[in-house]
């Protein structure tokens, strides 16, 4: 489930497009952001939580469930005003917890797209967060609205035409960062997909004699990989954003899974409808959001977000009462968003002196470290 494209094919014109597979629909949020916000990397805190202040305005896109009447979010998608995108996956092979992680500082699996957004400008700092030498713990989850685990894996692209693939194994990060990495899926392990990768390469380059320009029509993880890497590398140099969009959208359309598709597999929990999709235009800070179950596409301008609050939503996916409903919504969605709270914030009463103390320090080591 879920697959991810990054056309940087013209560093002018920089697009990601990420399908949203899962086996039953999810109540989904967009959200916006405000730089300068305090956030929590868990939902209860303690002195191991990571906590951070937001250096960018972001828009994120959330699976939202209830849980004893407070709603619970997780970040699945979203871009900030540095023009980093990134995009959390269903990553079959995670495993979180170190052998010794005590030192570590707590980071919710379901905030982790929000707190790149929130502290990095670029693939190559995020890279820096998440190396083997990371004092960042991520924590399991549940995906809310599911009670599936949330076994993921994080992509992230940038401005400067860059991407990057995250896993965590055995509680260690293994990073795989190079622009060409273009696509990615669930499964195997991206090493691997490499591999399948560089054999399809051969196939369909002149080093062949016999090129052979066949692709995987399946719905499993690998044959979605291969079918956009294929697609991603006979296409032409886009000449403007709107013709990066229309690669991207459709090289994401074309390895998605359609609505009410049923593989007749029990044990293949990978196969699920695309139930959404997003595409991301960095250089010009546009934000799309297409439901697989509405005929409309709507977006948000970022670079022209006008923030009279720190926190906005628009829910576009609800459940009440034992229904869905898919709110359909085409073009600009800037003004439809509104007023919220932060699901993410550092909580400013209940939380000990200790915890707000240790917060104020690591902002202004932080700062200190900048400016050095």
């Amino acid at each position: 489930m879920c697959t991810r494209v990054f056309n940087n094919l013209n560093d002018e014109f920089l697009t990601t497009a990420r399908n949203m597979d899962w086996a039953t629909q999810l109540p989904t949020t967009i959200y916006s952001f405000q730089k300068n916000l305090e956030k929590s990397g868990m939902a209860e805190i303690d002195s191991s939580t990571l906590t951070w202040k937001s250096y960018y305005d972001s828009v994120v896109t959330m699976v939202v469930g209830e849980e004893n009447g407070v709603e619970h979010c997780g970040a699945s998608d979203g871009m900030n005003t540095a023009g980093l995108v990134a995009n959390v996956l269903y990553d079959s092979g995670a495993q979180y917890q170190r052998k010794d992680g005590s030192s570590c500082k707590n980071l919710d699996v379901l905030r982790w797209v929000q707190y790149v957004l929130d502290t990095c400008c670029s693939v190559e700092e995020v890279v820096e967060k998440f190396n083997h030498n990371s004092d960042i713990q991520i924590n399991a989850s549940l995906v809310p609205s599911s009670g599936k685990p949330a076994s993921l894996h994080l992509s992230v692209s940038d401005i400067f035409g860059d991407s990057a693939i995250i896993e965590v194994i055995k509680g260690e990060y293994h990073v795989h960062s190079k622009p060409s990495h273009q696509v990615m899926t669930n499964e195997p392990s991206f090493t691997k997909q490499i591999k399948i990768n560089q054999y399809w390469k051969w196939q369909w380059s002149d080093k062949n004699q016999f090129p052979s320009h066949t692709i995987p029509g399946g719905p499993f993880p690998t044959d979605r990989f291969e079918r956009a890497a294929f697609n991603m590398h006979h296409l032409s140099k886009p000449t403007s954003s709107a013709e990066s969009l229309a690669q991207s959208k459709s090289v994401a359309a074309n390895a998605s899974v359609p609505i009410g598709f049923d593989f007749g597999v029990a044990n293949s929990p990978n196969i699920a409808p695309t139930l959404w999709s997003t595409i991301s235009s960095h250089n010009e800070l546009m934000y799309y959001f297409d439901n697989a179950r509405t005929t409309g596409v709507c977006w948000i301008d970022l670079a022209n977000l006008k923030h009279q609050h720190n926190s906005a939503k628009l829910p576009l996916v609800t459940f009440d009462k034992g229904l869905f409903s898919n709110h359909s919504y085409h073009g600009l969605i800037n003004q439809r968003l509104v007023v919220t709270s932060d699901p993410f914030a550092l909580p400013q009463s209940g939380a000990s002196l200790d915890i707000k103390r240790n917060f104020e320090l690591d902002v202004e080591l932080s700062s200190s470290f900048e400016l050095s």
